[in-house]
């Protein structure tokens, strides 16, 4: 249900992540001109509690998400169980409601962030037809188009 909301505001949506990172968010995207949008999602209140001795819980400075939320099943987790600058989520009959929008920490952890990204980008290795994402990105079959070259012809590379 965080990735369905998460992906009406947010270009790009991720979840269900581990990487090496301090913080695996259960799902992060990244807005256009808004940054990023953080989601931890918990079922039980045990697992709320024990999300607040995470080290990136008690130093804001060092976790992931411009804006941060707590997504949970309706009434579990109440507003003044929020940390400061935290957005609440409900999710109740197959809908996501907003207790309280999150407020921005322009103080998170950019590098974390970027290293997140990058080690998903990695496992990614998408191919479009036998070319690798990094290069049709670039424009190089379009390019390739224009010279009567096929964009799935193996070439030879010279760096």
């Amino acid at each position: 249900m965080g990735v369905r909301w998460l992906n009406t505001q947010c270009s790009v949506v991720l979840y269900e992540f581990a990487t090496a990172a301090d913080e695996n968010p259960d799902v992060i995207g990244w807005a256009p001109g808004a940054g990023s949008v953080l989601i931890e999602c918990k079922l039980s209140r045990s697992d709320f509690l024990r999300d607040a001795t995470k080290t990136v819980r008690s130093n804001p400075r060092a976790g992931m998400g411009h804006r941060r939320y707590y997504l949970c099943p309706r009434d579990l987790i109440q507003l003044n169980d929020v940390p400061p600058k935290w957005g609440l989520l409900w999710a109740t009959k197959g809908q996501v409601i907003v207790k309280r929008e999150a407020r921005g920490h322009p103080e998170r952890n950019l590098a974390a962030e970027v290293r997140f990204l990058s080690s998903m980008l990695r496992r990614a290795q998408i191919r479009i037809g036998t070319r690798p994402l990094s290069e049709w990105l670039r424009g190089e079959n379009r390019f390739e188009a224009k010279r009567g070259l096929s964009p799935t012809k193996d070439r030879v590379f010279r760096g």
